[in-house]
Order: C-alpha cells, then structure tokens, then sequence
C-alpha cells in the first residue's frame, strides 16, 4: 500500500474484521476512526474476509467499482448520445485520474459508482410516462444512499441536477422527485 491513506482504509477494515464490530470504524481496538462514513470499510473488510489479507484483496473493490461505473456511463451514453453510445464509456475508461483511482485504496471510487448509479437510475426514470419511471426513481434514491454512506455530503451532489430538473416542473415535478418509498430507503441506507 503506497500512502497513509491507503493503509489507513486498510487497517480500519482489518480492524472490524478483528473486533467484529462493523458500526463503529476503529484504526486499532479503542480508536475510533470517524472521518469517512462506513461503506469503503466495509467493502474492503468482505474483499479481505473473501480473499484474504493481500494487497489484492484491498485493491480490487475499486478496481470493480471503476468497471462498474464504466458500464453506467456506457448505459447512460445510449440514452444520452445514442448517435456515439460507446463515447462516453470510453472517455470515461481512458480519463488518467479515474484510472489511477481505481488502482489506489480510497473512498473516491465507491462515491463515483454510486453517484453515477444515481444520476443513471434518474434519467432512466425521468423521461417516461409518469408513474413508469417511479421504480428507476426509487433506485436512484437508493444509489444516493450508498453515495452518502460512502462519503458523506457530497454524495448528494447528483441529487442538485435532479432537483433542478424536477424544478423545471414546478411543484409536481418535486413531488414526483420526493417518491416516499425511495426517501425512506434512502434515510435507511444513507443514515
């Protein structure tokens, strides 16, 4: 593991794995460790329970997570650019710090992934017939969920574009937004 960071991560997850405790991120037993929400430790921890202690194990979450969210991306490219649908993917698979991202131990990836499933699962759900699109809208609030327990407030940016899309709608476009069921799965996961 090349910087502080890394092992930082690293040592958290092993840490639950050790203690069992999996609420409470801790560097070494007594330490609690609160700077970054739970989900990056806890991905690393079942990679490390999976695969064993290795820099493999620790590595490959986000190099997962990278090819994940180079699918979304090429997903939401055939319905944003059906003219070029594999475009975006691979602008997106050959961007430098994606790449190099991908290859490190930190909670960047994940936040991506999921902010992407988010801003995915929106437009999927967005430009159908009203009520058609409620399950895609759900799912988007379930990805904004993981984003933000991937790493905190920031993962509700993509949740900005929607918001200003639904807007334009005035107070029905909210209110289709606010889908009861996908705020609560929302506060489930993300709190």
């Amino acid at each position: 593991l090349w910087e502080a960071d890394e092992g930082r991560y690293t040592a958290v997850a092993l840490e639950m794995l050790a203690s069992g405790d999996y609420l409470v991120p801790a560097v070494r037993e007594g330490v609690p460790h609160l700077t970054k929400p739970p989900a990056t430790y806890w991905v690393l921890a079942g990679s490390i329970a999976l695969l064993g202690r290795s820099e493999l194990a620790a590595r490959l979450p986000n190099a997962l997570a990278f090819v994940a969210t180079v699918l979304l991306v090429g997903w939401l490219g055939r319905r944003l650019a059906p003219e070029r649908p594999e475009l975006p993917a691979i602008v997106h698979a050959t961007m430098l710090l994606p790449f190099l991202a991908a290859n490190l131990v930190t909670a960047d990836t994940l936040l991506t992934l999921f902010a992407t499933a988010a801003a995915a699962f929106f437009v999927a759900g967005w430009w159908r017939p009203e009520g058609a699109g409620a399950g895609w809208l759900v799912l988007m609030w379930l990805a904004l969920g993981l984003a933000f327990l991937s790493k905190g407030p920031v993962g509700l940016l993509p949740l900005v574009g929607a918001l200003a899309v639904a807007g334009a709608d005035g107070w029905r476009g909210l209110k289709r937004l606010a889908d009861p069921l996908g705020v609560a799965l929302f506060l489930a996961v993300g709190l």
